[in-house]
């Protein structure tokens, strides 16, 4: 018999905690490989699936603001150290979004379906932004049309259309199961 939630007054546990943390954990490095090993090869019209800004839309509305800025710090580092890239770019843009997310999960109601979508809509355009300005402080030539037409439009609708089943999906592996009580009839 598994143990119920704690109710939101009540201390957690040590376990709970370490149990919860290394679910993130396995999230972390499962969304870090997807990103490095299976993102590149998978173009839809042009794009690649951001699996790590997923994950850091999911945890920062699943576990909010401060735990999905350092989510989102973390798979920055790892994404860049994985690919060579440049330290702390996707960092940077990954714990504004992190951050955000969270504080729109703590201040919004997202029981709707459509949080998630929206969340990661947002989160898409945010990134393509402060990435492209990033790219620009560091003296870097991106053409603004070829970022407009191939990474921006193709990387929002992707985004958007993996949102919903990538936070089903991080819902069920970071969240317990809430028992429903049987009333009698």
């Amino acid at each position: 018999m598994r143990p119920q939630r704690p109710l939101p007054g009540e201390p957690r546990t040590l376990l709970r905690i370490a149990v919860d943390a290394l679910r993130l954990l396995t999230m972390l490095v499962l969304a870090v490989l997807l990103q490095t090993t299976l993102a590149p090869h998978v173009r839809v019209l042009g794009a690649s699936p951001d699996f790590t800004l997923l994950a850091v839309v999911c945890v920062g509305l699943l576990r909010g603001s401060e735990i999905g800025a350092v989510f989102g710090f973390v798979a920055g580092a790892g994404v860049a150290v994985s690919v060579f890239g440049p330290l702390g770019l996707s960092s940077f843009v990954l714990v504004i979004i992190g951050y955000f997310s969270g504080r729109y999960a703590e201040t919004a109601d997202t029981s709707s379906g459509f949080a998630p979508i929206v969340t990661v809509v947002v989160g898409t355009v945010v990134g393509v932004l402060l990435s492209t300005v990033m790219q620009f402080l560091l003296d870097r030539q991106v053409p603004l049309g070829f970022t407009l037409t191939r990474v921006f439009l193709p990387s929002l609708v992707l985004n958007g259309l993996l949102a919903a089943p990538v936070y089903l999906l991080a819902r069920s592996w970071l969240r317990e199961e809430v028992r429903k009580s049987v009333l009698p009839a």
